[in-house]
């Protein structure tokens, strides 16, 4: 129950913030690029469209009834200015009273439809939501749900670098994209950790930081807190190309206490909800692969696994390449190598055994305290 109180609060924060975004854009508050950033995004997920549209029309709707009881104001007003003469006809001040009851009744039949719309747009917009998210789901795991095998508590008791005794919170995948520390994952992962761990086949556990997060693609970039950390020369590179329907695609991460291979094919250009970041990709996807790295034959990274359709087994869904190729540009090459992922694939010509072997050195669990 507390995990499922803690989620409720994220999904309440992520849909404060959503509104209180969605009003900036449409009161004009937002800077060009975060204005375009935004339509960008509007373009890529149909969900966000429509609610930026609903919340439009809510607004108009919310003026309209304040136009109306300023209307209602400023007839009560001339009503008191004016008065009723003595002299008038008897019928005159009842054709007067009926008149302003009417608007009266206008205004309250107008507030009646108003409260109806609104509550009817709130139970359409929660069933939507309800039905978006029921499809789509993000595949991190509960590491407190889950027992550590004893072999894990040696390794972690042996290991000079140890995380907190607490398994953590929530869990998932990262990869390298550098020599010296720099790992991708999702953003949902890591998203609103007091701390993060990560840790390699062997049980070695090392802290790190988010330095770089982009909500609009789902990745994250950690950098290893020690500043000595080194790996071996990545053996895969970054394939910029767009893969073709069918491709075959294997990944690595760790939806258990050790690495886990799968291996699928690329089944559509496009991710969930028509999403054009993401492809979709056929593929065992269990709690714990989000930030998993999808590779083809040739070694080469095409995608991040983000997330699988609940509905339906074996379909799962990757940030394409081409983007976190396009974030990573964004970081400061002073302290980002980018010739890391230009190297020419070490996995190219080799077996899969072989190119899973070399690939797991550089493949670690992602372990999340709050």
């Amino acid at each position: 129950m507390h995990h499922i109180n803690r989620a409720t609060e994220a999904d309440v924060m992520n849909d404060i913030h959503l509104i209180q975004e969605i009003e900036r854009y449409l009161d004009g508050e937002m800077s060009a690029p975060e204005k375009e950033a935004f339509e960008s995004l509007r373009r890529r997920d149909s969900a966000i469209d429509r609610q930026v549209t609903e919340h439009q029309q809510l607004l108009q709707q919310l003026r309209a009834n304040g136009m109306r009881k300023d209307l209602l104001r400023r007839m009560d007003a001339i009503h008191a200015r004016a008065g009723i003469p003595a002299a008038a006809p008897a019928k005159t001040p009842v054709v007067q009273m009926r008149g302003r009851r009417t608007w009266l009744d206008l205004a309250a039949a107008a507030s009646i439809a108003l409260v109806t719309s609104l509550a009817t747009m709130a139970v359409m917009q929660n069933s939507a939501k309800r039905s978006y998210t029921s499809k789509y789901e993000d595949v991190r795991r509960v590491l407190n749900n889950i027992q550590r095998s004893q072999n894990a508590l040696i390794r972690d008791i042996n290991s000079k670098n140890n995380p907190p005794l607490n398994p953590g919170t929530y869990g998932g995948t990262c990869f390298a994209i550098s020599r010296n520390g720099y790992m991708v994952t999702n953003y949902h992962v890591i998203a609103g950790a007091d701390s993060i761990y990560i840790q390699n086949n062997k049980g070695e556990a090392f802290k790190a930081v988010s330095i770089f997060e982009d909500v609009s693609s789902d990745l994250a970039v950690l950098r290893v807190a020690d500043s000595g950390f080194r790996t071996s020369p990545l053996p895969y590179s970054l394939k910029l190309q767009s893969s073709r329907l069918g491709q075959e695609v294997f990944s690595m991460g760790f939806p258990r206490d050790e690495i886990v291979y799968g291996m699928g094919y690329i089944s559509a250009q496009t991710g969930f909800n028509g999403d054009t970041l993401a492809y979709q990709v056929s593929i065992p996807v269990n709690p714990g692969n989000s930030g998993a790295p999808l590779l083809d034959n040739s070694g080469e990274v095409v995608g991040i696994i983000t997330g699988k359709q609940s509905s339906s087994d074996g379909i799962a869904f990757a940030v394409k390449s081409g983007h976190l190729k396009r974030l990573l540009d964004e970081l400061p090459k002073e302290k980002f190598s980018r010739k890391d992922l230009k190297q020419k694939s070490q996995l190219n010509g080799l077996n899969r055994v072989e190119q899973a072997k070399k690939l797991e050195e550089f493949v670690y669990m992602v372990k999340v305290y709050n």
